[in-house]
């Protein structure tokens, strides 16, 4: 037997096979700041704060860029929240913008530059799938001589089949891309699609780093994370999401204007209490 041999296939005093416990860890919690955006547009700072007394470590921008790059890191840095990633335009990955995102993120210390969404006709077709799938592998390959890496988040389009070949989209795109791609599973509105957003977790392991949590009932839309109509098998769920899909961040994204009427902070802090009260799992 060669060393090289010896080496790969003796293990030192105590890691013989299926002898150690699987390590594990409580992963933290952010929040989509989609939900609180008119209230950030007339108060950033206050509403971070508030966002932090909610029960969060971090928050994952949305949208266009209103305020400076230095101001919103001021207002990080004074509520104590880390930034988690940035839901953005696909127009500002574009050639001629990318490299000012790449700037203004930078200074934001933020490392996750996401895809929130593409218009359906993009969804259709393999073809315009695999269209976007290679746009998105460029961006990726910028994005990562700078540091950073960038991903897709679902709605429900992507769970549709395609017209010619009758894939899910989501597979397109997964399969398509380099693995460093995150690909940003939203379970409610992926099952709002018909997809099963547990299995496609399971199936693209280590391509969940960030993934996006709310509840979801195929009766209604006033439901919570814990409610007897909510389908979602949350212990499933979080043993997948820490064991096999490699998620870092648990993002919430959660209104309901039936249960917290113009109150979105109250819909956080309920979520977040449902959260730690899994003890992290």
């Amino acid at each position: 037997m060669s060393n090289s041999t010896r080496a790969i296939n003796s293990l030192p005093p105590g890691w013989g096979e299926n002898e150690q416990p699987v390590v594990e860890t409580k992963l933290p919690l952010a929040a989509q700041l989609f939900t609180v955006a008119d209230m950030m547009s007339k108060d950033l700072r206050g509403t971070l704060k508030l966002v932090k007394e909610a029960g969060y470590d971090g928050v994952e921008f949305a949208g266009g860029l209103k305020f400076t790059a230095q101001e919103i890191r001021y207002a990080l840095d004074e509520a104590g929240l880390q930034i988690v990633g940035w839901h953005t335009p696909w127009e500002y990955l574009s050639p001629n913008n990318i490299y000012s995102t790449i700037t203004y993120n930078k200074v934001l210390g933020n490392q996750f530059i996401i895809v929130p969404w593409m218009p359906d006709e993009t969804l259709y077709t393999r073809e315009s799938c695999l269209k976007f799938a290679a746009e998105l592998t460029w961006v990726s390959d910028v994005l990562g001589m700078h540091g950073m890496v960038t991903g897709y988040h679902n709605h429900a389009t992507e769970f549709r089949p395609t017209d010619d070949t009758g894939e899910l989209p989501w597979d397109i795109i997964a399969q398509n891309t380099p693995s460093n791609v995150i690909m940003q599973n939203d379970i409610g509105n992926g099952m709002r699609g018909g997809g099963d957003m547990i299995e496609m977790l399971r199936k693209y392991p280590g391509r969940g780093v960030t993934v996006h949590m709310k509840p979801y009932s195929p009766e209604s839309r006033d439901t919570f994370f814990d409610d007897p109509n909510c389908t979602i098998d949350w212990d499933e769920y979080f043993e997948i999401a820490r064991k096999e899909a490699g998620v870092r961040w648990y993002i919430v994204e959660y209104m309901n204007n039936i249960r917290y009427p113009n109150d979105p902070i109250a819909a956080l802090a309920a979520s977040a209490e449902w959260f730690r009260s899994r003890n992290g799992r």
